[in-house]
């Protein structure tokens, strides 16, 4: 499907968490069928986006290779996933942002392609997926004009991706409950 002349998303990889569950290490980082997990997500976002950035509080010089613009959040606390989704949307340059965490391995270009599909067709509002009941707050595609709405939402200590997305009319791309493309691989033993 042709993409609309004004629909040109940028492409955004949240990869700026503490990764708790990992013991500390960088999520972003971990290998990923021998290569880390953010240069194989970036090589699925290259063809479908005009800029990719990458959101990073640390390891700045190896997410360097995989983005052409990296972003850091303005506090140093690791404010968590709302805080690179404001920076994103604050740097974005298309009319769009395609937003994906760095814990869905099994992501692929066709669910990705859908999502940008619906997007262009339903440009006004943030594009989510759902697995049956299962909202995917940070696997979206956010229209740059709701930067304004979560500039005041933030500074009113909104921190929830949900929550505020929720209050966005958000339009779904259902997937069925079991989908394998968004596994979420938080622990050690998901990435062996």
């Amino acid at each position: 499907m042709a993409m609309h002349h004004s629909f040109q998303p940028d492409g955004l990889i949240l990869a700026g968490g503490r990764g708790q569950r990992l013991g500390g290490r960088d999520k972003g980082l971990m290998i990923w069928r021998g290569q880390p997990v953010a240069a194989h997500l970036s090589s699925l976002l290259r063809p479908l986006v005009g800029e990719l950035l990458i959101s990073c509080n640390r390891n700045q010089a190896m997410y360097q290779a995989w983005a052409d613009r990296l972003l850091a959040d303005a506090d140093t606390d690791f404010p968590g996933p709302l805080a690179g989704m404001l920076a994103g949307l604050d740097a974005c340059r298309g009319s769009h942002l395609l937003v994906l965490p760095c814990d869905l391995p099994y992501l692929d270009t066709a669910l990705l392609q859908d999502l940008l599909d619906l997007a262009a067709q339903r440009s006004q509002h943030p594009v989510l997926v759902r697995s049956g009941q299962q909202w995917q707050p940070l696997l979206a595609v956010l229209p740059r004009e709701s930067l304004s709405a979560l500039q005041a939402a933030w500074v009113t200590g909104e921190r929830s991706p949900r929550r505020w997305l929720s209050r966005q009319q958000p339009v779904f791309l259902d997937l069925p409950g079991d989908d394998p493309r968004l596994f979420n691989a938080n622990l050690p033993e998901h990435w062996k």
